[in-house]
C-alpha cells in the first residue's frame, strides 16, 4: 500500500497527544510506519501550511521574514519527502538541500541536521559515491539529502534530484535558479519539488514570488510561484531577546525583518518610506481623465507614467520605459496603450522644461504638454509625504505592473554612499521614473 507520507504528518498533528503516543507505538509494531520520525519535526502552524502548499505545488517559497523557522521547515520537509518516496517503493532517491557559499551551508544546516536528525534512520556522512549528506539506511529506502554550497551551480548541470532545497534563495542569482531548476528530475517521480526560503530583498526572487513578473524569456506560468508568509509572530519559540534585536534593527531592516516588507530592504534609499502598501492591482476609472508624466532621454530611457487622481488618491497605473525610440514613436505608444486598453485620451503630460522637443510631439498628438523647473529636494520631500504622510495615509499608488518605477524606487533611487537625509540631492542615476514622478507631483500637487 502506498501512503502519502506528508499528508500522513498533517492528520497526525490533529491528534490528542496521548493518541499520538499509542499510535507511535502500534505503527512501529505492527506497519512499520516511523510516526516518530514525523513527530519530531513538530512544525508550527505556518511550517504546516508550508507543507501543505508545497505538496501541491510546483515552486514554493516560504518566509520572507526574519524568525519563522525557514531553515528548520526546509530541511524536514526534504526529510519528509525522502521517507514518503521509500513508501512509494522508490529507493535511493536523492535530494539537494544548498546554501550560497559552504559556511552559510555549515552554520544553517550541517549543524542543525546533527542537532535534530534521527540518526536511527541516517547518518551525515561524506560518501565517495554521492559525497556529502544526510543518508538514509536501506530499511529506510537508501535516499539521500546532499549537501551543496552554490559558489559554482554548474558544477550540478550533470546531475539529477527528485527535489531541490535552497535557503536564503535571495542570495543567489537569478541564473542559479535556473541552472538548479535543470536538474530537477528523477525516474519514476512526477511531482518534483523547487522550495526555498529566504528574508526579503528586492531581487529576481520578488519579481518571480511576491509581485509573478518573470521575464519574456521564461516560458513559465507564474501561478506555478508560491509564497506563504511567513513572520516571526509564527513562532512561539523565539526568545525575548531575538525580539529585542529585531525590534531594534535600523528602519528598513526593521520594516524586511521584522514585518516581511519585500520593498523595504535596501539601506540608503531616497523613499524608504515606500512598501508594499503603496502597490495595488486597481484599474483607472474609464470616466476619469489621465495625465502623463515624463522624463526624456534616448540613449538614457525615456519615460512616460500614466497618471490618475482622485479626491483621496493618486495612481500611477502604466508606464512606457525604452531607448533609443524617436520621439513620435513615443507618442504613438501612447495612443496604442490608450487605444488597447479603451483609456481616454491624457488631457495632460507634465515633464521637464528642457524637453523641448518632446513637449511639442505631445501637442502635436493633441495632447496638451507643460514643463518647469523645481529644486530636486522639494519635490523628493512632496514625493515622500505622498508616499505616506505624517499621520500614515498613503495617497501615492502604484500599479504592480509599473515594474521600473518599483524598482527604482525600492531598489535604485539612492543617496550617494555614506550620506542620507532629506536635505540633501540624491544620487543621480536609476531615477528616471521617479524624475518623471517628481516633475508631476510637484507641478500638479501644490502642497500636501
Amino acid at each position: 500500500m502506498t501512503i502519502n507520507q506528508a499528508s500522513l504528518l498533517e492528520w497526525y498533528y490533529t491528534l490528542p497527544e496521548q493518541d499520538k503516543t499509542d499510535l507511535i507505538i502500534d505503527a512501529q509494531q505492527s506497519v512499520g510506519l516511523d510516526f516518530d520520525v514525523l513527530a519530531r519535526a513538530d512544525f508550527t502552524d505556518k511550517q504546516k501550511q508550508a507543507t501543505t502548499t508545497a505538496n501541491e505545488t510546483k515552486y514554493t517559497l516560504y518566509g520572507g521574514s526574519r524568525g519563522p523557522g525557514k531553515s528548520y521547515w526546509l530541511r524536514w520537509y526534504l526529510l519528509h519527502r525522502l521517507l514518503e518516496f521509500h513508501e512509494r517503493g522508490l529507493s535511493g532517491v536523492n535530494v539537494m538541500l544548498a546554501c550560497e557559499d559552504y559556511p552559510s551551508l555549515k552554520g544553517r544546516q550541517i549543524t542543525k541536521i546533527v542537532e535534530q536528525f534521527p540518526f536511527e534512520i541516517g547518518e551525515l556522512k561524506d560518501t565517495q559515491a554521492k559525497g556529502l549528506g544526510f543518508h538514509l539506511f536501506p530499511e529506510y529506502g537508501g535516499g539521500s539529502i546532499l549537501l551543496r554550497n552554490l559558489d559554482d551551480p554548474s558544477k550540478y548541470q550533470s546531475f539529477e534530484f527528485a527535489d531541490i532545497g535552497i535557503d536564503e534563495l535571495t542570495k543567489n542569482p537569478e541564473s542559479t535558479f535556473h541552472t538548479l531548476r535543470g536538474s530537477l528530475r528523477w525516474p519514476g517521480i512526477e511531482d518534483n519539488k523547487f522550495v526555498a526560503a529566504t528574508n526579503p530583498e528586492p531581487n529576481w526572487v520578488r519579481d518571480y514570488w511576491i509581485e509573478k513578473r518573470l521575464p519574456e524569456d521564461v516560458p513559465m506560468d507564474p501561478q506555478d510561484f508560491v509564497f506563504v508568509a511567513g513572520l516571526p509572530d509564527d513562532n512561539p519559540f523565539l526568545t525575548d531577546s531575538y525580539w529585542n534585536e529585531l525590534r531594534t534593527l535600523p528602519t528598513a531592516l526593521r520594516q524586511s525583518w521584522l514585518l516581511g516588507d519585500w520593498y523595504a530592504a535596501v539601506e540608503g534609499l531616497v523613499y524608504e518610506n515606500f512598501t508594499g502598501d503603496n502597490l495595488t492591482d486597481q484599474e483607472p476609472d474609464p470616466e476619469r481623465s489621465i495625465e502623463l508624466a515624463f522624463d526624456d532621454g534616448y540613449i538614457d530611457p525615456r519615460v512616460i507614467l500614466f497618471i490618475q487622481r482622485s479626491d483621496t488618491e493618486i495612481l500611477v497605473f502604466d508606464e512606457i520605459y525604452h531607448t533609443k525610440r524617436l520621439e513620435e514613436e513615443s507618442l504613438q505608444d501612447v495612443l496604442d496603450r490608450c487605444e488597447e486598453n479603451d483609456w481616454p485620451l491624457p488631457d495632460l503630460a507634465v515633464g521637464s522644461s528642457e524637453a523641448v522637443g518632446l513637449k511639442r510631439r505631445f501637442r502635436d498628438f493633441g495632447i496638451a504638454s507643460r514643463g518647469g523647473t523645481h529644486k530636486v529636494v522639494e519635490g523628493v520631500n512632496l514625493v515622500r509625504g505622498l508616499i505616506c504622510d505624517g499621520k500614515g495615509v498613503r495617497v501615492l499608488k502604484i500599479h504592480k505592473r509599473c515594474r521600473n518605477l518599483i524598482d527604482e524606487i525600492s531598489i535604485g533611487f539612492k543617496y550617494p554612499e555614506g550620506r542620507r537625509s532629506v536635505h540633501e540631492k540624491p544620487a543621480d542615476g536609476n531615477d528616471h521614473a521617479c524624475d518623471a514622478l517628481r516633475y508631476w507631483c510637484k507641478s500638479r500637487i501644490k502642497r500636501l
